[in-house]
C-alpha cells in the first residue's frame, strides 16, 4: 500500500491521562510512495499528521511534519513523531505523505491511516470484587455516553456501557466473569466526573466478582498481576484507583489482617506506577442474614483506619444505599454511589467542594451540669459525639438506641444505648443517652455488623451516613477523623 501505515499509537476509543491540561502522544509508521509517482519524478516524500475535533470537524493541530524520519529505497521509509494534544475531545488523528514531484507545482498528499474517537482526559483503574466488577440484578437509566471509555478485558479500548466486566474474546485471561455480571458505580462516576471537569473518563476495568484480598497481593495474586497487565497495555498513567473489596475477607482467618494487606497491595501499586496514585475506597455496605459479624466490623475498621493512616487514601460509605439481593448493591443505588464518588473525586483532584463523609472524632461524657444546660434527660449517663466533615447538621431516623446503629460494651458487657439526640444548633455532634456509665475499658463501635442498621442517621446536606467504626476505645479523646 502506498501513503502511511502507523505501526504505533492510540488505539479508537483511547483515553489518555492528562498531565497539565495536555496528553504528548506518540506516532509511528512507515511510508511509500506511489510507484506511479516514481515514474513521473518525485522530489521529496513527507510523513505529515493533524488533529481533528470529531464534532465539528474543527481543526486542533494542523499537518505537521513528521520530527524523525529516516528514508529507505524509493522513497519509502520510517517516521516517528510527538504531538502534545490538549484534554478534550473526542479527536481524530490523521496521517497522509505529502509528495513533492520534480515537476513545479506539483504535490500529492496520499491517504494515511486513522485513529478515531481519541480522547485526553483522567484514567482510572477499577480494581475489587463484585460490587466494583457490577453485580446489580435490577435495571436502571444509565445510558452510555461518549465521554466515558472504558478498556475491556479483552484488552481494547471501547464505549463505556454496562456490563463493564463481561468477558468476550477475552481469551485465558486471570479475569473471567462467571455469568453475566451487572451494572456497577462506574459508568456513572465517569459521567460526571467528565461534567465536573470538562474532559473525557477512560475506565480500565480489573475488578471480579468473590475475589478476596489474597488474588490481589503483589507477587502471589492472579488478579494483582492482571492488573499490572493492564497498567502497561494503557499507558501506566493515571488519576486514581477506583477500589471496592472486602465481602469475602469477612471470615476469623482474613478479617484481622485485611489493614496490612490492602496496605501491601496500595504500596505496591504505587512502586509499579512510580508515583502516590490517590486509592478512592468504599466502606463495606451490607450482607443479609450474613455471620461473624465481628470480622464485618474489623474490615469496616481497616478500611476507615486506611484512609485515616495511608496518605492519599480516601474513603465513602456505603450502607445507606440498597440492594438487588442479599449482598450486591442495586442499580439505582450503584448510580448514586458513581455520583458521590465522582463528588469526592473532583475535591480531591481537582480542587472541587469539600465531599467527605462524616467521621467520629472525639467522645466526652457529658457532666450533670452539661446536661441541665443542654436539658438532656437525667436518667442513665449521657456521652457527647463530636464528628468532622459534617456540611450543616445530621437527620436521624429515629431517636431509638435500637435503630441508632451504635454499640457500647465494657468489661461488663453490653451497655444500652437508650436514645440518640442530634438537630441544627449541635450541628456535628451527637448525644447517645446509655443506660449507666461505661467503665475505662468501653468501646463505641457504630454499623459495624454484618448487617447493621438500614437507615443509619446522614448528613442533612450530603446524605452520606458517618464512616462506620469498630470497637473504638470511648475515652479516647483525639480521635484522628479519615480525610475529605
Amino acid at each position: 500500500m502506498h501513503g502511511i501505515t502507523l505501526t504505533s499509537a492510540p488505539m479508537d476509543w483511547e483515553i489518555l491521562q492528562q498531565e497539565g491540561g495536555s496528553a504528548r502522544i506518540h506516532l509511528a509508521g512507515s511510508y511509500h510512495v506511489h510507484p506511479a509517482a516514481i515514474q513521473v519524478g518525485v522530489a521529496t516524500a513527507t510523513p505529515v499528521v493533524r488533529v481533528m475535533r470529531e464534532e465539528d470537524n474543527g481543526t486542533v493541530i494542523p499537518w505537521t511534519s513528521a520530527e524523525t524520519v529516516v528514508q529507505g529505497e524509493n522513497f519509502t521509509g520510517t517516521f516517528e513523531t510527538d504531538l502534545v494534544v490538549p484534554a478534550g475531545g473526542l479527536y481524530r488523528i490523521e496521517t497522509s505523505l505529502e509528495t513533492r514531484s520534480t515537476l513545479p507545482n506539483l504535490t500529492w498528499l496520499y491517504r494515511g491511516d486513522c485513529v478515531l474517537h481519541v480522547g485526553v482526559g483522567n484514567l482510572f483503574l477499577i480494581a475489587g470484587q463484585s460490587n466494583s466488577a457490577g453485580y446489580s440484578r435490577d435495571f436502571c437509566m444509565d445510558p452510555p455516553s461518549l465521554s466515558v471509555h472504558l478498556f475491556r478485558n479483552r484488552s481494547k479500548w471501547d464505549l463505556a456501557c454496562h456490563p463493564m466486566n463481561e468477558s468476550t474474546f477475552a481469551g485465558s485471561l486471570a479475569n473471567e466473569e462467571m455469568g453475566i455480571p451487572g451494572p456497577s458505580p462506574y459508568l456513572s462516576f465517569g459521567k460526571c466526573y467528565a461534567s465536573l471537569t470538562g474532559m473525557p473518563v477512560g475506565l480500565v476495568q480489573t475488578s471480579l466478582g468473590g475475589s478476596p484480598m489474597s488474588r490481589w497481593m503483589p507477587g502471589q495474586g492472579d488478579l494483582y498481576q492482571n492488573m499490572v497487565d493492564k497498567i502497561h497495555q494503557t499507558g501506566g498513567k493515571y488519576a486514581g484507583i477506583l477500589w471496592y473489596q472486602g465481602c469475602s475477607d469477612t471470615d476469623p482467618d482474613q478479617a484481622p489482617s485485611y489493614y496490612a494487606h490492602f496496605k501491601a497491595y496500595v504500596d505496591a501499586v504505587r512502586r509499579e506506577l512510580g508515583t502516590d496514585i490517590p486509592v478512592f475506597t468504599m466502606q463495606l455496605n451490607r450482607q443479609v442474614n450474613g455471620i461473624h459479624d465481628d470480622c464485618w466490623g474489623m474490615v469496616r475498621e481497616a478500611q476507615r483506619r486506611a484512609a485515616q493512616e495511608i496518605p492519599g487514601v480516601y474513603v465513602l460509605p456505603t450502607t445507606n444505599l440498597n440492594l438487588s439481593d442479599g449482598i450486591h448493591n442495586s442499580a439505582q443505588a450503584n448510580v448514586v454511589l458513581g455520583e458521590k464518588l465522582a463528588s469526592q473525586c473532583y475535591h480531591v483532584l481537582d480542587g472541587g467542594a469539600e465531599y467527605a463523609a462524616p467521621a467520629l472524632e472525639v467522645v466526652e461524657a457529658v457532666t450533670g451540669k452539661e446536661r441541665k444546660a443542654l436539658g438532656l434527660a437525667e436518667e442513665g449517663a449521657w456521652l457527647k459525639l463530636t464528628f468532622t466533615h459534617v456540611k450543616n447538621c445530621f437527620l436521624l431516623y429515629s431517636d431509638l438506641g435500637k435503630d441508632s446503629g451504635f454499640t457500647l460494651e465494657d468489661g461488663q458487657g453490653e451497655v444500652e444505648v437508650l436514645k440518640v439526640r442530634a438537630n441544627r444548633e449541635d450541628r456535628n455532634i451527637v448525644y447517645l443517652q446509655v443506660a449507666r456509665e461505661a467503665g475505662e475499658d468501653a468501646r463505641l463501635s457504630f454499623a459495624w455488623q454484618a448487617d447493621p442498621v438500614r437507615l443509619p442517621m446522614v448528613d442533612e446536606v450530603t446524605y452520606l451516613p458517618p464512616l462506620s467504626f469498630y470497637q473504638v476505645p470511648l475515652w479516647q479523646q483525639a480521635l484522628q477523623a479519615a480525610k475529605p
